[in-house]
């Protein structure tokens, strides 16, 4: 496995993204939220359990301070446009047989466009406390029809049921933690948010490689 940092120019904007690179046919593009970075737990275990599978991993750090001084919509499209273009890059440096996303937060924003494209049709995504809140991103999940996992605690400030329940629509599995925030923390209880961490990623695993049980 070699690690690789890499940069690309979007406009003026140089955008950097780390790639975990092995000869595998899978990768596995990992989508931050605006403050919730690769080093923190939920990424930190899933980048651990990707790389035991031998696969692909693509950090993409899409945020910049100029991010915050633009208005949400020019936001948004700032934030697909660089991450478009690593995604078109590591694309056409190698070809993938498997493709797969984890995004948290922010970053759900962006998977839930790139859910809307053929190419990603097969594509297993994992979508870490979704913004419920924003109609789009509901609605899209809701219509999407990739096989992957929302998880959002139900203390989560972009937690909404209804929006929730419309998900329900989708071919996603959908775990609602009791008592978990926007960071799937437990409140301070260390224990609980530990014994969380460890469900998640276990449950993400499972999720990117099912076993298939031969009768």
């Amino acid at each position: 496995m070699d690690i690789r940092h890499e940069t690309i120019a979007v406009g003026k904007q140089l955008v950097s993204y780390t790639h975990y690179y092995s000869e595998s046919s899978q990768v596995c593009f990992l989508l931050s939220g605006a403050s919730y970075v690769y080093d923190h737990p939920y990424f930190y275990y899933s980048r651990m359990m990707l790389l035991n599978h031998d696969v692909n991993i693509i950090e993409i750090h899409y945020m910049s301070d100029d991010i915050y001084a633009l208005p949400d919509e020019e936001a948004d499209d700032e934030i697909l446009r660089r991450i478009d273009a690593v995604i078109a890059k590591v694309l056409q440096e190698k070809t993938y047989l498997t493709h797969q996303f984890i995004a948290k937060s922010l970053g759900t924003g962006p998977l839930v466009t790139l859910m809307q494209r053929p190419v990603f049709s097969e594509a297993t995504v994992i979508l870490l406390t979704p913004l419920l809140t924003v109609p789009f991103i509901a609605e899209g999940i809701a219509a999407s029809r990739q096989r992957g996992l929302l998880v959002i605690g139900d203390t989560d400030r972009f937690y909404e049921t209804s929006a929730l329940e419309r998900c329900r629509a989708s071919h996603l599995t959908v775990e609602l933690i009791p008592g978990a925030n926007h960071s799937l923390d437990i409140g301070f209880q260390v224990d609980q948010s530990l014994a969380t961490v460890a469900h998640v990623t276990k449950r993400i695993e499972e999720t990117l490689f099912p076993v298939t049980v031969i009768r």
